[in-house]
């Protein structure tokens, strides 16, 4: 009865001791030093030829799963080692990434790896998941597009920039956007500094020619130099002599003058006065009716000279350099004439008035 009861027990349990005991699970196989388990899961071509290359003369114990991304800033790596840490960085290049990565790889403690989340330190209670890194603002005054200029108002991206900022500067060719505001043109300056011709007909010339030239100019008043040629017929007649006079006058002049210019916009208002001299060259004719004797003479004369001038004028295409203007100038000059065949003198009051259309040019 011992023997059969005990039988059983034996044969029952017997095959429960037979099976082998569960195993307990292998920690991950440490990488041999000298070689290195780099899985680059995402990167761009040449990146991860750059980090391979500087993977073939590293020394590597940690196993790394390795993903590159290009971002604003230069190469987000995130990369996890064969212990569930997490590494990630941003750097400027891939010299950079190959560098950081063979750092990680060979475990020497430039990485800055976080545990995984609710994975304790040896010794240590459990580590709380690193927080996730702050979002990378902008420079000052920069954004989207639709945070540009007035037009996106105070709750534009980021606040809106300044108003002194020109957020034109910074779109690329081609990538305004359709509220953008444009910067305003440049300021293009009137010369300050012009020189003049014009040309025209008088009360008493046949017509002439006039050059100008501004030589200083500040808040608008102008010192100029001024230079002028006109042609004029005299006829005198002596009727108690019975003679008649036919005098043809070449006026040259020259002056120095001070002037002021009014600007409204394109328009202007310029008015100057000057004085200087007046060379004039004459050849007479003289007939007498008693006799029916012609004769005929020339000569010089120089003589003391006088003008003033008023101009209206508009600037020409939208650079300014050239202006059109009009307007009259009246000058002076009295003169004797010493006429020798007949032992008289000859007085001329060479006053004129001439109405000018001229262009002027900026200096």
């Amino acid at each position: 009865m011992r023997v059969t009861f005990m039988l059983p027990f034996v044969l029952a349990a017997a095959p429960a001791l037979a099976q082998p005991a569960p195993v307990a699970p292998a920690p991950p196989a440490p990488v041999a030093a000298g070689s290195c388990n780099v899985n680059i899961v995402r990167a761009p071509d040449p990146v991860r030829q750059t980090i391979e290359h500087w993977l073939a003369n590293e020394h590597c114990t940690l196993a790394l799963q390795v993903r590159i991304i290009p971002t604003e800033g230069g190469l987000y790596l995130l990369a996890t080692d064969d212990r569930g840490r997490v590494r990630e960085r941003i750097v400027p290049d891939a010299q950079s990434a190959g560098v950081l990565i063979a750092s990680w790889a060979a475990d020497d403690g430039l990485g800055g790896a976080a545990p995984p989340p609710g994975v304790a330190d040896a010794g240590g209670p459990p580590v709380a998941p690193p927080a996730p890194p702050p979002p990378m603002a902008p420079p000052v005054g920069y954004g989207p597009s639709t945070g540009y200029g007035p037009s996106a108002g105070a709750n534009g991206a980021y606040g809106g920039p300044p108003p002194s900022w020109n957020a034109m500067s910074f779109h690329a060719p081609g990538q305004y956007g359709p509220n953008d505001e444009l910067p305003p043109p440049p300021v293009v300056e009137h010369p300050k500094k012009l020189l003049s011709l014009a040309a025209g007909f008088g009360a008493n010339s046949s017509g002439g020619l006039r050059l100008e030239l501004e030589l200083w100019n500040k808040s608008d008043w102008i010192i100029g130099a001024s230079a002028g040629l006109t042609g004029s017929s005299l006829d005198v007649y002596d009727y108690n002599a019975n003679d008649y006079y036919n005098a043809n006058v070449t006026d040259f002049t020259l002056a120095m003058t001070l002037g002021r210019t009014a600007r409204w916009g394109d328009w202007y208002l310029r008015g100057n006065a000057g004085a200087g001299i007046m060379m004039s060259s004459m050849t007479l004719d003289h007939y007498n009716y008693q006799t029916y004797a012609t004769t005929s003479g020339s000569g010089s004369e120089a003589s003391a000279y006088i003008e003033a001038g008023l101009y209206l004028g508009h600037s020409i295409g939208s650079s300014k350099v050239w202006e059109i203007e009009a307007g009259p100038v009246l000058w002076y000059s009295k003169q004797d004439w010493y006429l020798s065949d007949s032992n008289m003198t000859m007085y001329r009051d060479a006053g004129n008035a001439m109405f000018l259309l001229g262009l002027r040019h900026g200096l």
